[in-house]
């Protein structure tokens, strides 16, 4: 049995995960709607994050259930984004979803091993009804049931998620966008927040990350995608400014850019010299500074923010 420290911490752990889901949550569904023109893959999306019970650790899953309410792989309301279809709904965190468009979502059935696969399966119901419009929902919130009908938006199709980590890593796989712990409370603000989300999601805006239903690593393998950074014009050249683009398009501070490289170079010494594929954060922050300029130059002059 744990003990009360051990609880209370476990229970600490829980409420810093989930306000960093709901943190990601909110900027990445800013990102989202703003580029859905320029996304290659779009849906029509409700905005909100959704979790269960059982994708959660044993020790943190008592926290979420109670917290929460989960039940098994049943979808729960996370977080609800302002302005999002979820929000005009009427969705709140906690809420528990258990039908879409009439059709039962499936509470799993009662393995302890923490598994996503529950989930994923319940999400391909919800999106599957939302992409027909107008969708009504039953949700458990307390001890009643409600139906809530929910109309959708445009968006980019990509979902976003938080991995537990410690290490200071974002990535892309043609499906998803993935942000560690780690790095997601590095960055200081939701404009830093963007940044590091915009780089990622402007990997699938320029095609370094094409779709791929089976998920993985789905990166086109050619020269031009992965040559030298000293060569000019890289992937990850080519993302940063891009993802700057996309940062500004959602409404947030683009000059946050460079200082956020200088101070992660400062902070990490991996990407102080330049990598594979990577510049040095010192040159990644100097060709953010004329990214940032190009931007300023075209609201000035009334031109429209495209990569």
């Amino acid at each position: 049995m744990l003990s009360t420290a051990e609880l209370d911490a476990a229970a600490g752990r829980l409420t810093a995960l989930t306000d960093l889901d709901q943190r990601v949550a909110r900027v990445a569904w800013r990102l989202s709607t703003a580029n859905a023109d320029l996304c290659p893959v779009v849906r029509t999306s409700a905005g909100w994050a959704l979790h269960s019970a059982r994708q959660y650790s044993l020790d943190l899953r008592p926290h979420a259930e109670s917290r929460f309410g989960l039940i098994g792989d049943l979808p729960g309301v996370l977080a609800v984004p302002p302005d999002s279809p979820a929000a005009a709904a009427g969705f709140a965190p906690g809420d528990l979803i258990v039908e879409a468009a009439g059709a039962e979502l499936n509470p799993g059935d009662g393995e302890s091993a923490p598994s996503w696969t529950g989930l994923e399966r319940n999400l391909r119901v919800i999106d599957t009804a939302l992409a027909s419009g107008r969708t009504t929902f039953m949700v458990q919130r307390g001890d009643d049931r409600i139906h809530i009908a929910l109309t959708p938006e445009r968006a980019c199709g990509y979902d976003v998620q938080l991995d537990p980590s410690d290490e200071l890593n974002a990535r892309a796989d043609g499906r998803r966008l993935f942000i560690s712990t780690a790095l997601a409370e590095f960055a200081r603000t939701d404009d830093e927040l963007a940044l590091i989300l915009g780089h990622e999601l402007a990997h699938h805006v320029l095609g370094h990350r094409p779709w791929n239903e089976a998920g993985g690593a789905a990166r086109r393998a050619n020269d031009g995608a992965w040559k030298a950074e000293s060569g000019g014009g890289g992937a990850e050249q080519q993302a940063d400014r891009a993802g700057l683009y996309l940062l500004a398009r959602a409404g947030y501070d683009p000059t946050v850019a460079a200082p956020f490289w200088r101070r992660f170079g400062e902070s990490n010494w991996r990407v102080r010299f330049p990598q594979i594929g990577h510049a040095s954060a010192g040159s990644r922050a100097q060709a953010l500074e004329a990214v940032e300029r190009e931007i300023e130059a075209k609201r000035r002059s009334g031109g429209e923010l495209r990569p």
